[in-house]
């Protein structure tokens, strides 16, 4: 669809996205963007996490003390964090 046939369209586009339809978007003849259903979140299941977190390196004397100096270098916190 043109550009501007989506945007007479709209509710109606939005209509037939939630049906399950992906709309693609030209503008001067060259494809734009592409108008569809969010994807879903993957979830892991407990034994695919335990076996992600077994296969991280472990962390070394270095790292550690890098964080720790990171951290120094920051000071304390100031206050709550700021509501969004």
């Amino acid at each position: 669809m043109s550009a501007t046939e989506v945007a007479r369209n709209f509710s109606s586009v939005i209509n037939r996205v939630g049906a399950g339809e992906e709309i693609e978007i030209i503008r001067n003849d060259a494809p734009v963007a592409v108008l569809g259903q969010p994807s879903r979140a993957r979830r892991i299941k407990g034994e695919a996490w335990r076996s992600f977190i077994a296969g991280l390196p472990v962390v070394d004397e270095d790292f550690a003390r890098d964080v720790q100096e990171a951290r120094r270098s920051v000071g304390p916190p100031v206050g709550k964090w700021p509501a969004t």
